[in-house]
């Protein structure tokens, strides 16, 4: 019996590893990402605690939103052009969804305002040098997917028939 127990322990061991090296490769979770963000402008642990009770309140006030953006995703991404009401059902969803967009980036708006009140001018300072960086790199992205500015940009593909 006690031959087996390390050959589980092992077992144990391999499978939480594989397992957060899956995580690793999906990029740091919305909590890791905070923390690093913590750690760059050196908050004080009032500062923390305070920002982290904002978070919290900014996701549980914003999560219907959420839903409603991936409702009226959804929505768009099922509905059949040769349907009925096709054109009634996409109208709405459309609305909806700007609507929710609209909605949730003047909450976002209002978040970062509250949170930047925390801070002290370095460190506001340092979070905006933080926020173009983002930026930028989202960017670069988004050009290396042939986004607006990526390879191909203002060129017209042939219409297939």
């Amino acid at each position: 019996m006690s031959s087996k127990i390390p050959a589980v322990a092992t077992a144990v061991v391999a499978a939480l590893l594989a397992g957060g090296l899956a995580l690793a490769q999906d990029g740091p979770r919305p909590e890791q990402r905070m923390q690093r963000v913590f750690e760059q402008l050196d908050l004080s642990d009032a500062q923390r605690a305070q920002l982290r009770a904002l978070n919290e309140n900014h996701r549980t006030a914003t999560a219907a939103l959420r839903e409603q953006v991936r409702t009226a995703q959804q929505t768009l991404a099922n509905a059949k052009p040769g349907d009925a009401n096709y054109d009634t059902v996409t109208a709405e969803a459309r609305r909806s969804l700007e609507a929710a967009r609209t909605q949730l980036r003047d909450q976002q708006e209002q978040f970062r305002a509250q949170s930047d009140a925390i801070l002290t001018p370095e460190q506001k300072t340092k979070i905006q040098e933080l926020r173009a960086e983002r930026q930028e790199r989202m960017g670069e992205r988004r050009r290396g997917m042939g986004g607006p500015s990526g390879p191909g940009a203002g060129e017209r593909r042939p219409r297939q028939r």
